[in-house]
């Protein structure tokens, strides 16, 4: 750990909260192994001039906290960020299964019980008035056809007030965010994401998943920021002023990206002239100036199917990302509280441990609170406050994006599957389960 700039992110902190300046955004990222280690959250936070605020990770209905959540909920509040658990209505063993549907009906209660009495216990073990929160994720990018949870707004709504209940009904309601996440283009059969509003009282983030393909697709190229996401955000703010937004993964590809057959790129190579520093440093100002409903941006940090991450192997963008979130305007955090980022962490149990163990308890955090208290974004909940309408974007990219989702429309589905859901779900999940 960078224990200098800890210490100085603690203390920035406390000088926003007395008044001298105004945090606004939170800064975070999605990292490699989804939490299980603190070495790759270490790893960005070290080549960053300010440490992520939120770690997010995917998980699916194969995973509960017993086993699984505890782990890695716990890595990434041992390095003071919030956890983002983007958790996907999926089964491994019944793939094309629709879980909204069973869940609304009952037939996931069980795990359900189980998933919120896990959460419970894991909180219990920090001290009462530094019990951490958790940002929820559900069901994200629904407007696409990608996951077996698409294209399902009526689906997707019971589902969504079904879940929240349960949990406003164990008394958890409060130490839960939940975030509404939007894919950038609608690639579904409304072309309407209203249609999936679950209401304003079931949520409070907005969120939107955008990237910039370049031109490696045949239907892709390169597009700025405000040409992946000015037009979905004026819809969200027009529609839900009340609400901050969050980017929940954002990225670019890089220039020298080469198309890759194996994951459907059949574009070309027209963009190596682009940079994604420009890119970088134009969407930081450009949320800024124009985008004031943001107030999470969390960057898709690794190289999949392509090189989007900011300091890992053949990335570039970093230097405009850290001359960028050095401006205090970047020092939110979506924490009520500051935890010691020194206190000792859970270590990274074997796979057996991690799935079989429900009874031993590790000796978690020893967090202190003291004089240090963190900026906390303001109460999503609170009518009035008209996130985005204050100034808002030029709405740009409308026939990039046409295009983009005519072309996912007609790939192949096994490709566009791999691309979009088997590259993100942990390879080992069976293993943990066994």
């Amino acid at each position: 750990m960078n224990t200098n700039k800890t210490a100085l992110s603690a203390a920035l902190a406390c000088l926003l909260f007395s008044g001298t300046a105004i945090a606004d955004i939170a800064i975070g990222a999605y990292v490699n192994h989804d939490g299980w280690t603190t070495r790759t959250i270490d790893e960005l936070n070290d080549s960053t001039t300010r440490a992520a605020a939120t770690i997010n990770l995917f998980s699916s209905f194969d995973y509960n906290w017993w086993g699984h959540l505890r782990y890695q909920a716990s890595n990434i509040v041992s390095r003071n960020a919030t956890p983002l658990i983007t958790w996907m209505p999926y089964n491994r063993d019944r793939p094309d299964a629709n879980i909204l549907q069973e869940i609304s009906s009952g037939q996931f209660d069980g795990y359900i019980y189980s998933w919120i009495d896990g959460f419970k216990y894991w909180r219990s073990t920090y001290p009462a008035d530094q019990q951490p929160r958790i940002a929820l994720r559900f069901a994200h990018e629904f407007n696409g056809t990608w996951y077996p949870w698409g294209d399902k707004p009526e689906d997707l709504k019971t589902a969504w007030r079904y879940l929240h209940a349960k949990f406003v009904a164990a008394g958890i309601g409060d130490a839960v965010d939940w975030v509404w996440c939007a894919n950038n283009v609608d690639v579904d059969s409304y072309d309407d994401i209203t249609q999936y509003y679950p209401g304003d009282d079931v949520v409070d983030w907005l969120s939107l998943d955008g990237y910039n393909w370049g031109s490696n697709y045949s239907f892709s190229s390169w597009k700025s920021f405000d040409e992946t996401f000015s037009q979905e955000y004026v819809k969200m703010i027009s529609n839900y002023p009340d609400k901050p937004i969050m980017l929940g993964e954002v990225s670019s590809a890089e220039p020298h990206d080469l198309p890759n057959a194996s994951w459907g790129q059949n574009g070309d190579d027209s963009d190596a002239g682009e940079s994604k520093e420009e890119w970088v440093a134009d969407m930081m100002q450009s949320i800024q100036s124009y985008y004031p409903a943001i107030k999470s941006i969390v960057w898709f940090n690794t190289n999949k199917e392509l090189k989007w991450g900011l300091n890992l192997e053949g990335n570039t963008g970093l230097s405009a990302y850290n001359h960028a979130v050095s401006d205090p305007y970047f020092a939110g955090t979506m924490s009520p509280e500051l935890i010691d980022t020194e206190a000792s962490s859970v270590a990274e149990p074997s796979l057996q441990a991690r799935a079989g163990d429900t009874a031993t308890t590790e000796k978690l955090l020893q967090a202190k609170l003291g004089n240090n208290r963190s900026v906390k974004i303001a109460d999503s909940s609170s009518k009035g406050n008209a996130y985005g309408l204050s100034k808002r974007p030029e709405v740009k990219g409308v026939s990039k994006l046409k295009k983009e989702a005519a072309g996912l429309r007609k790939m192949n589905r096994k490709l566009l599957k791999k691309w979009r859901l088997e590259s993100i779900l942990p390879a080992d999940v069976d293993k943990r389960n066994q």
